[in-house]
């Protein structure tokens, strides 16, 4: 049964200005382009019931195309032992709206995400010898990428290999014209 999740394609322009701040390092598993992504809600694994209910709730949405634009960087996890290298994104206004409304669609059969919502594509995974990220962190500071208009949000399959997950794009919703 595969791990589902609802997010967002990243166009090749950002993929690749994000691709292209890689550096090597102990400990730190860079993301694919074909990993790259942002998360607006993580389903899990379902019985194919479920599954056919999330789907048809995703039909339901209405939402309104926007924009985004990737901007700066940061972390999960402790400076001593960090998990997750990310970049975040500006004004996430339109994403927590839409996260909102996803939670709300799926409520009769899903809770709530007791997690804060983070906006971010995730870079890298860090492991145990990974160490200090701050030289990173201090030279990407101001990383801006080109906003972008996010014109449909898709249903994703997660699973696992031995490069780290594969994601699959199982269905795309259409988002409204401004």
């Amino acid at each position: 049964m595969p791990r589902l999740f609802i997010g967002l394609e990243l166009p090749a322009a950002q993929q690749q200005a994000l691709l292209a701040l890689a550096e090597p390092g102990p400990g730190l598993r860079w993301q694919s382009a074909a990993q790259l992504h942002l998360t607006l809600r993580f389903i899990g694994e379902l019985p194919d019931a479920q599954a056919e209910q999330l789907t048809e709730a995703l039909h339901r949405l209405q939402a309104s195309a926007f924009s985004v634009q990737v901007a700066g960087v940061g972390y999960f996890g402790s400076p001593q032992r960090p998990s997750i290298l990310w970049a975040g994104v500006v004004a996430p206004a339109p994403l927590q709206a839409l996260r909102e409304q996803i939670d709300l669609l799926i409520s009769p059969w899903r809770a709530a995400d007791p997690q804060r919502f983070v906006p971010h594509v995730t870079l890298a995974r860090c492991g145990p010898e990974c160490g200090s990220l701050q030289p990173f962190l201090q030279a990407q500071r101001g990383l801006l990428l080109a906003p972008w208009q996010v014109t449909a949000l898709c249903l994703f399959a997660s699973a696992a290999g031995p490069g780290g997950s594969r994601y699959s794009v199982l269905a795309r919703y259409p988002l409204e014209s401004k």
